[in-house]
């Protein structure tokens, strides 16, 4: 099912696309009546949960932002759209994005991909499987592409992503809060995201509704277990192959990816485009701070387009 909704500045479409056999949900925002430029489209890889409702808000500030002129789109991640049973790990998800690409949008269109958390090593991974000429520049917001298991977050849930009794009790404990009636679901949500109301993100209140699913936390824990086992080691060679097209952007407070990656980043790639924070925003920048990054990445890709 296809819906889109159409407002005096954009057009939002949402829909259910099949990446091979798996159902993927998507959105869509572009130019009003069509008139979007069709040979250069942004595309959002998300972190995890890779549930795309978390980016919506963001995807429309950094399309007024840039002008209104291209459409940005993103995909959740396999498995995350609690449309199926199977679980898919790092690797698949790696595989279903480049799927995307191949099968969804058209070898004419040039690609600026925007890569969030562990959205940023998949984004590296895509980008020595496409033409040099396909992506003109990717966004790396927050990476963890290394050391996840020993930065302050993974050293504390590693463990716990490991042990299939944790992962299938929280699962469990997602079904059951599931029944909740929407409402008081959705207020302890707010509460939970926005203690003050005038922070409140609906699109965001929304995607972690859409968390609250059995296989999506089996997933979204499965995949997060990957992760730690599988990114470990700074992948020189995909980054020194691509560094003029790479833009990095680390949190100064991340427990995800603490500054000395950014420190030791910068001192490997002093020639690179490596860019430190000066807000303290959080890793988890789409809850609260999407205005705030999307005109960071706008001015950006102003530059480019």
């Amino acid at each position: 099912m296809t819906t889109t909704i159409a407002t005096k500045q954009y057009d939002l479409t949402q829909s259910i696309y099949y990446i091979g056999k798996i159902p993927t949900k998507y959105f869509a925002v572009s130019p009003i009546n069509g008139k979007q430029q069709e040979d250069k489209r942004i595309i959002i890889i998300p972190g995890n949960p890779g549930i795309c409702d978390y980016y919506l808000t963001f995807a429309i500030k950094l399309f007024q932002a840039t002008g209104s002129r291209w459409t940005i789109e993103c995909i959740d991640h396999a498995g995350h759209s609690g449309l199926e049973a199977n679980i898919y790990i790092l690797q698949q998800q790696i595989q279903h994005k480049l799927d995307y690409i191949t099968q969804w949008i058209p070898k004419s269109t040039n690609l600026i991909l925007i890569g969030h958390s562990i959205g940023a090593h998949i984004v590296i991974e895509v980008m020595k499987s496409l033409p040099d000429a396909r992506v003109t520049r990717s966004f790396l917001l927050f990476p963890t592409i290394e050391r996840m298991a020993i930065s302050p977050n993974g050293a504390r849930l590693a463990p716990k992503f490991d042990n299939k009794f944790f992962r299938t009790a929280v699962a469990s404990f997602a079904f059951l809060t599931s029944l909740l009636p929407n409402s008081i679901l959705e207020r302890i949500i707010r509460w939970y995201h926005y203690p003050q109301a005038s922070d409140e993100d609906p699109h965001c209140i929304q995607a972690t509704s859409r968390l609250l699913n059995k296989d999506v936390i089996l997933n979204c824990l499965n995949m997060a277990n990957t992760e730690m086992k599988e990114v470990v080691n700074l992948d020189i060679d995909g980054i020194k192959t691509n560094l003029d097209r790479l833009c990095f952007y680390y949190g100064q407070t991340d427990d995800w990816v603490p500054l000395i990656y950014y420190k030791e980043l910068k001192e490997k790639f002093p020639q690179g485009q490596i860019i430190l924070d000066s807000e303290d925003t959080p890793h988890a920048f789409v809850i609260k701070s999407s205005e705030l990054i999307a005109s960071k990445v706008a001015k950006e890709i102003q530059t480019l387009w």
